[in-house]
């Protein structure tokens, strides 16, 4: 169960982490199979963004040839998808129009809502510099340091997770 405003914060980031994964750099090929496929002149070059290229890695740390291939044939598919699990949480978590929700989700839900999640914390975990332990943070954080309310919704975040998690266990 989410309350109206743990729902509202939820959907925010994730259409906020959906709309950074949008390629608007991405030119519309000029052959129809290129376009058909996908293809095109997708670029096989890593995004500038830290968050970006932590939601979007490398597949190929060693080989930076196999790595561009890589992300030319399957960076369109997979920004598509984490959209789509973005947009799926989003929907899913504000469908109460400020009301409490709760949560029934099917197995495939569950991990596409999990899926989401973890890109949600990439992008938040990268934006506050989060290292291994998030505690030593919070440990070196003063009580009025603007960081605090990001990352208290990132713990947040993992709790959820984990929530959901043992929820499939069970």
């Amino acid at each position: 169960m989410l309350a109206a405003d743990e729902a509202s914060t939820l959907g925010t980031l994730a259409r906020q982490v959906a709309d950074l994964l949008a390629d608007d750099d991405a030119a519309p090929p000029d052959d129809p199979l290129e376009a058909m496929v996908g293809l095109g002149d997708a670029s096989t070059e890593a995004p500038d963004d830290p968050a970006l290229r932590r939601v979007l890695p490398d597949a190929y740390n060693e080989d930076a040839d196999a790595a561009g291939e890589f992300r030319r044939l399957m960076d369109a598919e997979l920004r598509q998808i984490k959209t789509g699990a973005l947009t799926e949480l989003s929907e899913g978590a504000t469908s109460g129009a400020g009301q409490t929700v709760t949560l029934r989700l099917k197995d495939e839900q569950a991990e596409r809502w999990l899926q989401a999640l973890t890109d949600i914390r990439l992008v938040l975990g990268t934006r506050l510099d989060v290292t291994e332990d998030p505690a030593e943070m919070w440990a070196r954080m003063t009580p009025d340091d603007p960081r605090g309310a990001l990352l208290a919704v990132y713990d947040w975040l993992g709790w959820l997770q984990e929530s959901i998690v043992r929820a499939l266990d069970s």
